[in-house]
């Protein structure tokens, strides 16, 4: 028995023994196999950095002729390539967001002409204009559909108010009138020829002749708002201006003359011309440039200049604002309450094209019109808040104390 167990343990020791063997036969095989491919790997890799080494060293040959052959790109060859570049597509595609500025390298020296060379400001340099006078400081209102005319109702009332005796009415009745006054609206015009070809090779300069058109016919209309010769008997179309319902000024107001009289005691007695209307709201006085020059380093008995700058650079003198206008004629003034010149307004400036006035079918032209109708209205009672000196130098003599 005890024979049988030590054969039998033998026997399983041989076959471990075999097997373990095996297993370290096979485990030897494995490293061999695994050392290979860890070597074939290492070579594939070696020979992976010689290719990305060369490709390194073309790469740096190939910008350094780059950089030669950008340098000396032709300029068309130079914009052809920035176009066609994935930046400058990402870029517009992106609506140029994020990259607006692109640099294109080029070769300028075969450029012998002027154009190239040249960049364009699209815009048309026009000689100044004379500043808006009247209209921005005027109570403005509009002309609604199917209306053409400015109508008011002008009022005059006769009171006789006064005591009476104990059971007796008043003896003389209050008498009342009210007139409709009308009047009707001015309109104003302007054209201007252009060729097709304008319109098609430069349209930035037809643009730029239709708001010269539209300033042109405001300034215009702030000319006329001042110095327009409507009336009812003969030009009941134009512009009724601001001095032809003014006041005249009358020194007679002044009771009690001022010594070494100035410009500021002028503009008191223009108040006080107002005040005795019963008109207390002046605001404004319009004045030549020359006469504002000659009389701007006036002062008072205190030594304080009468012409007042703000912080905006804007003048006043006795608390009116000063506007100062070539409308004005030289050696008068104007003082007003802007609020009581109205001004209607029943098309604003519109510029139409047509091929309609006369051979501009044929001629392939067009022509621009413009047209605006408006109107400027002082009623009758506000008319002595605004009164005009005729004569600066003579009124300021007749209210100085000889």
């Amino acid at each position: 028995m005890e024979e049988a167990l030590e054969t039998h343990g033998k026997g399983i020791q041989a076959k471990q023994a075999e097997m373990q063997k095996a297993i370290d036969a096979n485990l030897e095989a494995k490293a061999l196999e695994l050392k290979k491919s860890i070597d074939d790997m290492e070579a594939k890799r070696a020979e992976m950095q010689k290719q990305l080494d060369d490709q390194n060293i073309m790469i740096q040959k190939a910008s350094k002729i780059q950089i030669h052959e950008e340098a000396a790109q032709t300029l068309e060859k130079g914009i052809r390539d920035l176009l066609e570049s994935k930046e400058f597509k990402a870029a517009k595609a992106d609506g140029f967001k994020t990259n607006k500025v692109f640099e294109v390298k080029a070769d300028t020296s075969n450029i012998t002409g002027t154009v190239n060379l040249t960049v364009q400001k699209l815009n048309v340099k026009f000689a100044p204009e004379k500043a808006l006078a009247f209209l921005p400081y005027l109570n403005a209102g509009t002309i609604g559909n199917n209306k053409n005319r400015v109508l008011w109702v002008e009022g005059a009332y006769t009171s006789h108010v006064g005591y009476v005796s104990e059971g007796t009415g008043q003896a003389t009745a209050d008498t009342g009138t009210a007139v409709e006054k009308s009047r009707a609206m001015a309109k104003i015009s302007a054209k201007l020829p252009l060729t097709a070809e304008l319109l098609e090779d430069a349209d930035y300069i037809a643009s730029a002749f239709r708001m010269k058109m539209q300033e042109k016919a405001m300034l215009f209309v702030d000319t006329e708002a001042y110095g327009g010769n409507g009336s009812d008997g003969v030009n009941p179309n134009h512009i009724y201006g601001i001095k032809g319902h003014a006041t005249a000024f009358n020194s007679a107001v002044v009771t009690k003359k001022v010594a070494n009289a100035n410009i500021g005691d002028l503009m008191d007695a223009i108040v006080l011309q107002a005040a005795v209307a019963e008109q207390r709201g002046l605001n404004i006085v319009w004045i030549n440039p020359q006469d504002w020059f000659a009389l701007k380093t006036a002062k008072d008995i205190n030594g304080q200049y009468l012409f007042v700058k703000d912080v905006n650079g804007n003048y006043t003198i006795n608390g009116l604002q000063v506007v100062i206008t070539n409308s004005v004629t030289q050696n008068t003034l104007t003082v007003a309450d802007s609020a009581k010149i109205q001004l209607w307004w029943k098309r604003n400036p519109e510029v139409k094209f047509s091929q309609m006035n006369g051979t501009d079918f044929v001629d392939d032209a067009y022509t621009a019109v413009m047209f605006l109708r408006n109107q400027l209205v002082v009623e009758a009672a506000d008319k002595t808040a605004v009164i005009h000196v005729a004569d600066v130098t003579a009124s300021i003599a007749a209210i100085t104390l000889v």
